[in-house]
């Protein structure tokens, strides 16, 4: 299996069998924190950066907040128009 360090996820096309394993491996690991909306610093340091292109509200937030809750930061956008991504969209 290849390591996720330094690696930019942009699509699951890319992950091996193992890789998904892995995967399911840490949000085994993360399950307490989520069960209990315990805060930990765990992700101090990282920022995820999320990219929206259609709308979907719960689901931005609902990541948002767990990278929060894991001590990380969030940059990103929920309005492709802002981008150059909307000239694909007209």
């Amino acid at each position: 299996m290849r390591s996720f360090i330094g690696r930019d996820i942009l699509s699951l096309k890319g992950f091996e069998r193992s890789e998904f394993f892995r995967v399911f491996e840490v949000a085994d690991e993360l399950a307490p924190f989520a069960r209990n909306r315990q805060n930990t610093d765990l992700l101090s340091g990282k920022t995820l950066l999320t990219a929206f292109y259609q709308p979907s509200t719960r689901t931005r937030l609902a990541t948002e907040a767990a990278m929060h809750r894991l001590g990380g930061h969030v940059l990103g956008f929920a309005d492709f128009k802002m981008t150059r991504a909307g000239d694909f969209y007209q």
